[in-house]
């Protein structure tokens, strides 16, 4: 029953499974494979944007390591975040001895929501139980993690999949399952929610209707972080213009609102509005600073919000020194 589940979700079914299904740099590739090879693993921490393989690393190499369920113990950082988890819960799971694996492993995902005094008391333990136990953790953001407890991971940045990869992958699933679509609206789907690759082929799954894709609009899948960045290059294009004020107003407090109430990745959008060949230079002196800045800040929200007053400021000086293009 419980595979009949997982065959029906889409995002589950086409999961990779190996390590050579993953899209890795090459030297992680290696690393993981000699690791596998061996039936052992240092802790390791998987980071990136939401979508982007963590999890799924991160359930191959428990796959290939755990031989019985009493040897892994999974947890939410976001929920399981109490100093009396760390003593009640993971060090009496690790003076066990494994039941029938090499290892045993805590698995923690979403790390970066977990407090600092968790990871406090989660840093001797790591230790303390070295010989007989690792732990694997999967974070979005790099900054809410303490740096003494990073220092002692393995750590694995999950780059952001190429365009053409994630299409061809859509291409695929869509395929295997006799599905009828228009490759604009694969491309659509993939340009509006990059680089969440779970989100795109869950919403993939949701617009298939008697096997044909459909009802693909831009404006019902597109994700919070592109809507930042459409906002942001809102204010761009019309500095220097006669809306100018109205225009700046308006994009922060729709700014504001969403990244107040959503959770979005605020590394993703840096990198993309520095990457991006239409956004102009003044603009991405401001994203660079703010940028390698991110990982000490205090709140990224406000932070950001910064960074985006720095880019009005400077463009404003650039259109009064050289006048609008």
């Amino acid at each position: 029953m419980q595979n009949d589940i997982l065959d029906a979700v889409w995002v589950e079914k086409y999961r990779p499974k190996k390590i050579e299904d993953m899209v890795l740099d090459e030297d992680q590739r290696v690393f993981l494979t000699k690791c596998l090879m061996k039936n052992d693993i240092p802790h390791c921490l998987f980071l990136g944007p939401p979508g982007g393989g963590k999890s799924t690393i991160s359930r191959i190499i428990v796959d290939h390591i755990i031989k019985n369920d009493m040897d892994i113990l999974t947890m939410n950082g976001s929920d399981d975040t109490g100093v009396d988890i760390v003593r009640d819960i993971i060090t009496p799971f690790l003076k066990c001895p494994a039941v029938k694996s090499r290892l045993k492993i805590v698995f923690i995902d979403e790390f970066d929501g977990s407090t600092m005094n968790y990871q406090k008391a989660l840093r001797a333990i790591m230790e303390k139980f070295t010989e007989v136990g690792r732990f694997i953790c999967t974070a979005n953001y790099r900054s809410r993690i303490a740096d003494p407890i990073i220092s002692r991971f393995q750590v694995f940045e999950m780059k952001a999949l190429k365009e053409e990869y994630v299409v061809d992958y859509c291409k695929k699933i869509l395929d295997a399952e006799g599905v009828q679509y228009n490759i604009d609206d694969i491309k659509l789907i993939v340009q509006s929610l990059a680089p969440d690759v779970r989100k795109t082929v869950n919403t993939l799954q949701k617009k298939v209707v008697d096997k044909k894709l459909v009802g693909i609009k831009k404006e019902d899948i597109i994700t919070n972080e592109n809507k930042v960045i459409a906002l942001i290059c809102k204010i761009c294009d019309n500095i220097g213009t006669s809306s100018q004020n109205n225009v700046i107003n308006s994009c922060i407090v729709d700014v504001e609102e969403i990244i107040n109430k959503e959770e979005v990745d605020f590394i993703s959008m840096y990198v993309n509005l520095f990457q991006n060949t239409n956004f102009p230079m003044w603009a991405k002196i401001a994203v660079n600073k703010y940028c390698n800045a991110h990982s000490s800040c205090a709140i990224p929200s406000i932070h950001f919000i910064a960074m985006i007053f720095e880019i009005i400021t400077n463009g404003l000086n650039y259109y009064k020194i050289f006048g609008k293009k």
